[in-house]
C-alpha cells in the first residue's frame, strides 16, 4: 500500500512575503501550554516553540521606549487605526538591518551569537520610539484564523528557516535554484542569470507552472530569472490554476494543474476594473487580505476532486523584520554558484530567521509540529531536495541543480506518515473572519512603496527594454521617482508601460 509521498501526484508551493515564525503562529498553542498533539520526530511530552507572555523581550535604545516583551493581540498603532496591519511602517529587511535585528548589532565580531536583541533597537531608527513597540506584538490564533487553523489541521513546522538572512530576491533565489548566486540584498533588481528548478524540469520532461494573482505586472518568478524569459506559456495568473484544479480525476494530465505548480499572491495594490489590495502579508498591507487569499488557495485544492494527490506547501520567503524569538542556526553549507556574497563579506553559512511553513496533505496527521531529524534545519532548499527525491531528478544521465545546500536539505518524506487507508479526509472548510475594512483609497496611495514592490517595476522595466537589464543608474531614477503607491498604479497602467524609465509620469518629484 503506497504511504505519504507514494501518493503524491502534484506538488503546489504558494510563497508569501515577509512574515516571521512568531508574528503569525507564535500564540498558536499558548492555549496548551505549547504542547500540541505531536511532534516529528516524536518528542515527550510534544512541545511547540511559540511564545510565552512575559518571556521574550527586547530593549530599546537608553530609556525611550525601555524594554518591550512579545506580546498578543496587535493593537492599533497605524495611521489606518487597524490592528491587521501591523507592524507599520514596514520594517527593515536588508541584509545589515537583519543582521542588527538577529545579533544587536549590524557588526557583530566573528564569535558573537545570536541573540534576536536588536529587533526594537532596529525599528526605532525607522518609525520612531512611540510606535515602535509595535514590532514586539504578533498576531493572536483569533485574529489569524485562516494561518492558524491551516497549521492546527495539518502539519506545521516551527524550525523552518528562510534559507539566509536576507531579502525577498535572495531568498527567492533559494527556493527555485538552491542559491541566491551571491545575492543578499534585492540589488536593484538585476535579474539572475543561473538554472532553476524549472529549467531542470522541463529538460526531464516533468510538467511545471508558475501562477500569478496579478493584472499589471508579470509573475515575480518571471522578472527575476533571465533562463525562464523563453517559457512566456509556464507563467498564467491564478484563475487557470482554480480552474485545472476543478477538473476530474480521471482528466487528461494536461488538464490537470502540472507536476509542480508554484503559486505568488499579489504583491501590489492595483486598479484593475475595481480596486485590488495587495494580498502578500508583506508589512503593512492588511493581513486580511492576505488571510482571504490563503484561503481561496486552501479551498481551491481542498475542492479538487483530486486533492488526495495533492501536496500543498504554503511558506514565507523571509520575515522581513519581523520579531522572533529563536536564534537561526549557523552551520549552513555554501551555496553554489555564488558561495560567498558579491560584497565578500557574508559566506551564506549561517540560516534566516524562521518563518511559518505548513504542509497541506491528506498523508499529514492533524495537530502535527515538525522539525528536522539531524543537525541540518529545514528551510527552502528542503523544497527542491524533496521534489528532487520524489522525481528522482539525478538519475543516470539527468543533471541536478548543483547546489550542496539542497543535498545537505532534509526533505518532506518524513512527515507525510499517512497510507491511503488511514489517510486524514477532514478537511476543514475555513473562510476568513476578519475583515479588510476600514481601508481608504487615499490612505493605500499615499504609502511608500516597499523595496519589493519597486524591485518588481524595475524588473518590468527590464523585461520592456527587450529584456536587457535597465542597469543601477536607471534602476536608482526609478527609486527617487516612483515613491509611493499612487506612483507605483501611475507607473503601470496600461497606458503606461513603457520601455523607458525617462518615460516615467511627469508630475513625479525627483
Amino acid at each position: 500500500m503506497p504511504v505519504g509521498m507514494d501518493n503524491i501526484e502534484h506538488v503546489v508551493v504558494l510563497m508569501m512575503e515577509n512574515r516571521s515564525f512568531d508574528n503569525l503562529l507564535g500564540w498558536l498553542y499558548a492555549d496548551q501550554g505549547n504542547q500540541p498533539p505531536r511532534n516529528i520526530p516524536p518528542q515527550t511530552p510534544p512541545s511547540f516553540e511559540g511564545l510565552v507572555p512575559g518571556k521574550y523581550c527586547n530593549k530599546g535604545p537608553a530609556l525611550h521606549p525601555g524594554v518591550v516583551c512579545a506580546s498578543e493581540p496587535t493593537s492599533r498603532w497605524s495611521s489606518y487605526n487597524n490592528a491587521m496591519v501591523v507592524p507599520a511602517p514596514d520594517p527593515g529587511e536588508l541584509f545589515d538591518q537583519m543582521t542588527r535585528q538577529i545579533f544587536g548589532t549590524a557588526t557583530p565580531p566573528s564569535t558573537a551569537t545570536a541573540n534576536m536583541s536588536g529587533f526594537l533597537l532596529d525599528y526605532v531608527d525607522q518609525a520612531g520610539p512611540v510606535i515602535a513597540p509595535q514590532i514586539m506584538q504578533c498576531y493572536s490564533p483569533q485574529q489569524v484564523n485562516v494561518i492558524s487553523q491551516l497549521a492546527r489541521s495539518f502539519a506545521v513546522s516551527d524550525r523552518w528557516q528562510a534559507s539566509a538572512p536576507c531579502q525577498t530576491w535572495p531568498n527567492r533565489g533559494f527556493v527555485h535554484t538552491g542559491s541566491s548566486d551571491g545575492h543578499i540584498n534585492n540589488d536593484d533588481s538585476e535579474p539572475y542569470d543561473i538554472q532553476t528548478i524549472f529549467n531542470v524540469m522541463n529538460d526531464q520532461g516533468l510538467s511545471w507552472g508558475v501562477y500569478h494573482d496579478t493584472y499589471y505586472t508579470p509573475s515575480l518568478t518571471h522578472l527575476q530569472f533571465m533562463k525562464l524569459w523563453d517559457h512566456p506559456f509556464h507563467f498564467q495568473r491564478f484563475p487557470t490554476f482554480r480552474s485545472l484544479c476543478s477538473a476530474p480525476a480521471n482528466a487528461p494530465p494536461d488538464q490537470k494543474i502540472p507536476t509542480y505548480s508554484f503559486l505568488e499572491p499579489r504583491f501590489l495594490n492595483e486598479d484593475w476594473f475595481g480596486w485590488h489590495l495587495a494580498e502578500d502579508y508583506h508589512p503593512p498591507h492588511n493581513v486580511c487580505v492576505s488571510e482571504q487569499f490563503l484561503a481561496e488557495v486552501y479551498n481551491t485544492v481542498r475542492q479538487s476532486p483530486y486533492r488526495d494527490k495533492i501536496l500543498l506547501v504554503i511558506t514565507f520567503d523571509e520575515h522581513g523584520g519581523c520579531y522572533d524569538h529563536v536564534p537561526p542556526p549557523t552551520g549552513a553549507k555554501a551555496p553554489m554558484p555564488g558561495p560567498v556574497s558579491r560584497y565578500g563579506n557574508f559566506h551564506f553559512d549561517r540560516f534566516g530567521v524562521r518563518v511559518p511553513t505548513i504542509l497541506v496533505c491528506s498523508y499529514v496527521q492533524p495537530g502535527t509540529v515538525f522539525r528536522s531529524g539531524g543537525n541540518t534545519p529545514y528551510d527552502h532548499t528542503s523544497i527542491l531536495a524533496t521534489l528532487n527525491q520524489w522525481k528522482n531528478m539525478t538519475g543516470a544521465g539527468k543533471t541536478f541543480l548543483p547546489s550542496p545546500r539542497i543535498t545537505s536539505a532534509p526533505t518532506l518524506y518524513p512527515i507525510l506518515t499517512l497510507s491511503d487507508t488511514n489517510k486524514n479526509t477532514s478537511w476543514p472548510s475555513i473562510t476568513s473572519t476578519c475583515s479588510v475594512w476600514p481601508m481608504f483609497a487615499e490612505q493605500v496611495l499615499a504609502d511608500p512603496i516597499n523595496d519589493l514592490q519597486l524591485s518588481i517595476l524595475i524588473g518590468v522595466a527590464t523585461m520592456r527594454n527587450n529584456g536587457v537589464y535597465i542597469g543601477h543608474e536607471r534602476a536608482e531614477l526609478m527609486r527617487q521617482r516612483i515613491r509611493t503607491q499612487q506612483d507605483a498604479i501611475d507607473f503601470m497602467a496600461p497606458e503606461r508601460l513603457l520601455a523607458s524609465v525617462e518615460d516615467l509620469p511627469p508630475n513625479t518629484q525627483l
